[in-house]
């Protein structure tokens, strides 16, 4: 599925809770005129005056009694409308058909562009294809605990690594800048990584998570035909962001680095921002990969610093 797919699939879902919401809402309608069958009367009795005053409004007749004729009809019907809803307690567009998003009047947008209610799916169907499996989807900034870092000096680093990837997202579609994590296992490398990820696909940007070792298990599956089921690695060129978590843990092979060079540099020639991660210093990569991968990796992209702290094992301990 690709982002226009997500679009189609968001537009449909919001269709369906509109067309839901109206039969809802006719039913409600409904019900309230078996209840006070004078309100439906006084709400005929309003269209039929309508119709009429179309009629005379373009056979020319430009009688200022009869004008002010269906003028009042129309008022005294609304007046008493207005006391019969007041008597029953109930609100004064009672009768009125009710839409999901009174915003944009369920049409999904309006004249600054697409409406919330629209944002809202499209973001639920960005989320689904960026791979962040539910079980990453409670890694928010929201949820990011800083209690974990009793040093003060790795706090300090934290809170300032935190604000840093809250900004990134806020700046994304002015600023899209290449982030590279390095740090011990646990320092919470992923956990950034995704809330960066969840963020902005909920925002709506294309957004692919992918394990360096995933990435390039489907690069040799489309190569060398292994497996049954299409794959697509378009994706990994496409997405607003790609998230490649964990590299460094992939079995090293001519393949593997030959893919993850393509990759770095499409993105990159396409002005395509990357997140990476890695266990590796600076000095290991070098040791890991050929010059070509490495000099990208520490001269295109930033590297937010994170505390030498194993979050990960701290959580195991106070459970």
């Amino acid at each position: 599925m690709n982002r226009g797919d997500c679009f189609a699939k968001a537009d449909a879902a919001l269709k369906e809770k509109v067309a839901k919401n109206r039969d809802a809402e006719a039913q409600r309608v409904e019900k309230l005129y078996q209840q006070i069958p004078r309100l439906r009367q006084i709400e005929d009795a309003l269209k039929d005056n309508i119709s009429k005053f179309a009629v005379f409004a373009f056979s020319g007749n430009k009688s200022e009694d009869a004008f002010n004729e269906f003028r009042k009809r129309s008022l005294d019907l609304q007046k008493e409308r207005s006391e019969i809803l007041i008597k029953a307690g109930l609100p004064q567009n009672a009768h009125e058909r009710r839409f999901y998003c009174e915003k944009c009047k369920d049409v999904g947008y309006t004249e600054e562009g697409n409406c919330e209610c629209f944002k809202r799916e499209l973001s639920k169907q960005m989320l689904e294809i960026s791979n962040l499996s539910a079980a990453y989807r409670e890694k928010t900034f929201a949820n990011f605990d800083l209690s974990y870092y009793k040093n003060p000096v790795d706090k300090e680093k934290m809170e300032l690594t935190l604000g840093y990837a809250k900004r990134y997202v806020k700046n994304f579609k002015s600023n899209k800048e290449n982030l590279l994590f390095m740090g011990r296992s646990g320092s919470g490398k992923t956990y950034l990584s995704c809330a960066i990820g969840i963020a902005l696909a909920e925002q709506g940007n294309y957004v692919c998570y992918v394990s360096a070792q995933d990435m390039i298990s489907e690069f040799e599956a489309e190569k060398f035909g292994k497996g049954e089921k299409t794959i697509d690695t378009r994706r990994y060129y496409d997405a607003d962001l790609l998230i490649i978590d964990d590299l460094g843990s992939e079995f090293s092979s001519q393949f593997a680095e030959s893919v993850i060079y393509n990759v770095v540099n499409s993105r990159l020639n396409s002005g395509k921002p990357m997140i990476i991660s890695t266990n590796y210093r600076p000095s290991e990569l070098s040791g890991a990969y050929h010059e070509r991968i490495v000099s990208r990796l520490l001269n295109e992209f930033l590297t937010p610093i994170f505390a030498d702290v194993d979050v990960r094992e701290l959580k195991k301990l106070r459970r």
